[in-house]
């Protein structure tokens, strides 16, 4: 039985694949999505406006009429932002439309601005392909 045990291993086990994480990734977008990354120095209140960032992206959740997903982080050179993720140009420029309209968005916003020494977001789009 311990040979028939040992065989079975060997024949079946060889075939076995180890769990690669980066095989269960799925792709970060598909046509026509759009990513859309946001950038700004903020070198003297890092932190305190990354938790901004958080709270901002939070509202969009709750109150934006148009479905998007953002992700806030800190790039390699210190700069701060965000990386949305949007199905189509169209639905972008509806949710751009939104934040501009929105008051609560437009005064959280311009706090994460003055926070950051007046300077402003540096946004950036790719069309998937």
């Amino acid at each position: 039985m311990k040979k028939f045990f040992a065989f079975y291993v060997l024949i079946f086990g060889a075939h076995a694949k180890a769990a690669d994480p980066v095989e269960s990734i799925d792709p970060i977008a598909s046509t026509p999505q759009v990513i859309v990354v946001y950038r700004n120095k903020c070198p003297e209140n890092q932190e305190n406006a990354i938790q901004m960032v958080k709270g901002l992206i939070a509202y969009e959740r709750v109150s934006s009429p148009i479905a998007y997903s953002s992700v806030p982080g800190i790039w390699e050179d210190g700069s701060i932002g965000a990386i949305d993720l949007h199905q189509s140009i169209e639905l972008m420029e509806k949710a751009f439309d939104w934040q501009q309209a929105d008051e609560s968005w437009t005064s959280q916003y311009k706090a994460i601005v003055s926070a950051c020494g007046g300077n402003e977001f540096e946004p950036s789009y790719m069309v998937a392909k």
